[in-house]
């Protein structure tokens, strides 16, 4: 599993092209800071923990997808559809541990990442009894390489709880599988591990 998919240090470089195709889209690591959202040393507030026994609250946005590998084939219906299996198999096994409950995305169909709507989406998923949010992008760069970046959101300290970046190789059914249940098990780990340091 380790050699199909590893977690990445740093955020990937670009060429000039792709660098100015990728601006036009939303990223997550510029929503995350023009939102004014940090790191936090503590994982989860008081305000927002679950307490022992309680399920913590957590809802899934639908992730944006980006493609920057400039192949000649247009996959934009194929990708779509990967990531629509992405995205519910992903609610599925995150909340399949009973220490979760799944609360319905606020934003669904569309969960835009840019400026002051990620404050909205976080007041608004807060109000919808969520207490982590998580929102992210897949990336593909290049026709075998794609990468995931993901964060987990406080909704009521409005506190980033943790940020993963993944890259995985392959475009088809399989690889999406596999990059969708590593994923899965990582967002499942970190997040007992934020409950656990409460």
């Amino acid at each position: 599993m380790q050699q199909l998919m590893r977690r990445v240090i740093v955020a990937p470089q670009f060429s000039h092209g792709d660098r100015a195709i990728a601006m036009r889209h939303a990223s997550l690591l510029q929503a995350l800071t023009t939102a004014g959202l940090f790191l936090g040393s503590s994982l989860i507030s008081d305000a927002s923990a679950a307490t022992a026994g309680q399920a913590l609250a957590v809802s899934v946005d639908n992730f944006d997808y980006i493609d920057t590998s400039n192949e000649p084939t247009d996959q934009t219906a194929v990708h779509e559809k990967r990531l629509r299996a992405f995205m519910t198999a992903l609610r599925i096994e995150v909340t399949a541990d009973r220490r979760f409950e799944l609360v319905p995305s606020s934003c669904a169909p569309n969960c835009p990442t840019d400026g002051p709507a990620l404050r909205d989406r976080l007041r608004a998923a807060s109000q919808a009894g969520t207490q982590i949010l998580i929102i992210g992008i897949v990336h593909k760069l290049s026709t075998l390489v794609q990468t995931v970046r993901i964060a987990a959101i406080d909704t009521t300290a409005q506190r980033v709880v943790f940020r993963k970046y993944f890259q995985f190789r392959g475009d088809n059914d399989e690889a999406w599988q596999r990059a969708e249940r590593f994923v899965s098990e990582e967002v499942r780990e970190r997040l007992l591990e934020s409950r656990a340091q409460q």
